[in-house]
C-alpha cells in the first residue's frame, strides 16, 4: 500500500517554514518530526521520575484493549467533565517537576515552530485549568486500536471551552522507545459521521474496514523525538514488543481562523 506524502523530519537549527502549520492541519504533510528533541540525560531523568509515580498510573480496560496512563484524559470524562478536574486535582501533587518542565519546553518549541502567538494550557471557567499533558505507557504486547480524536464531536453537548476550536492537533514526545513494533500509522482518511457504523459499542476505536484501501503513513518514534499530527485522521499504534513504549503528549486546538492562538489539554 502506498505511503501518502512524506514525513517531514526537521532539526532545531532549521529555518521555520510558514507553511508547516497549514501542512499539518490539512495533512498534506501527515507528520512533522523533530529528531533528538531531548538529551538522553533529560529524557532519562523524566523516565526515572515517572517510575516513582507508579502507584498513580491508571489502567482502563476494554474488551479489545487497555489504556495505561498517568494523568487524566478528557475523552474519558466528556459526560461528566467535573470528574476530569477532580482527578487532575488529586494527582497533580504527585506529578514530578521534571514532567512540568518538559511540558513547558515542548509548548515553547511548538509555539516557535508553528509560528503561534500563544499556546497555553486551557482553562475552564468555574472548574479550573486542564491537564497540560498526559503520559501513556504501551507495555510488551500492547497495541492502540484504530481511532481518531475529535473533541468538538466527542464533547459537543458539554459546553466546554475546548469545543470552541477550529482545528485540533496532537503533539507527542517519545520518552522511551520500545524494542520492536510500536509504530504510529496514520491513514489518509479523516473521520466522517457515516463512519460510526464501523464503531463497536464498548470497545476502543473502529473496525479496520473503515480505512480499507486507504494510503498509510508509518512512523516509529525514537527516544527523544517530538512529533505533531492531525488526530482527526484515523491512526493506530502497532503492537509493542520488549521495552515499554513511554510517551508524553497533549492535544492543542487553534482558536482563531488565522491559526495564531492555541490552547492545550489532555
Amino acid at each position: 500500500m502506498a505511503i501518502f506524502n512524506q514525513i517531514r523530519v526537521i532539526n532545531p537549527t532549521m529555518f521555520v517554514e510558514t507553511t508547516w502549520l497549514d501542512d499539518i492541519v490539512t495533512a498534506r504533510v501527515p507528520l512533522l518530526v523533530l529528531r533528538n528533541f531531548l538529551s538522553s540525560e533529560t529524557r532519562q531523568q523524566v523516565v526515572d521520575d515517572l517510575h516513582a509515580c507508579r502507584e498513580r498510573i491508571r489502567v482502563s480496560h476494554y474488551p479489545n484493549g487497555a489504556l495505561t496512563t498517568l494523568g487524566p484524559y478528557l475523552a474519558r470524562h466528556t459526560a461528566t467533565p467535573e470528574n476530569y478536574f477532580t482527578e487532575l486535582r488529586d494527582i497533580q501533587p504527585a506529578l514530578p517537576s521534571s514532567l512540568d518542565a518538559l511540558k513547558q519546553d515542548v509548548y515553547a518549541w511548538v509555539k516557535r515552530s508553528l509560528k503561534l502567538e500563544q499556546l497555553e494550557t486551557a482553562v475552564e471557567p468555574g472548574l479550573g485549568e486542564y491537564a497540560g499533558s498526559i503520559v501513556r505507557f504501551h507495555a510488551d504486547g500492547v497495541a492502540n486500536p484504530l481511532h481518531n480524536d475529535h473533541i468538538v464531536r466527542d464533547a459537543a453537548e458539554s459546553g466546554l471551552v475546548v469545543t470552541q476550536i477550529h482545528h485540533q492537533l496532537s503533539c507527542v514526545v517519545c520518552l522511551q522507545e520500545c524494542s520492536e513494533g510500536g509504530a504510529l500509522r496514520i491513514y489518509k482518511k479523516r473521520w466522517e459521521p457515516e463512519d460510526e457504523r464501523f464503531k463497536t459499542p464498548g470497545e476502543l476505536g473502529y473496525q479496520d474496514a473503515v480505512v480499507e484501501d486507504c494510503e498509510i503513513c508509518e512512523f516509529r518514534p525514537r527516544s527523544g523525538d517530538i512529533y505533531i499530527f492531525n488526530p482527526a485522521w484515523y491512526h493506530e499504534i502497532d503492537r509493542v514488543a520488549g521495552q515499554t513504549r513511554i510517551t508524553m503528549g497533549f492535544f492543542f486546538g487553534l482558536t482563531d481562523r488565522k491559526m495564531k492562538q492555541a490552547m492545550a489539554w489532555s
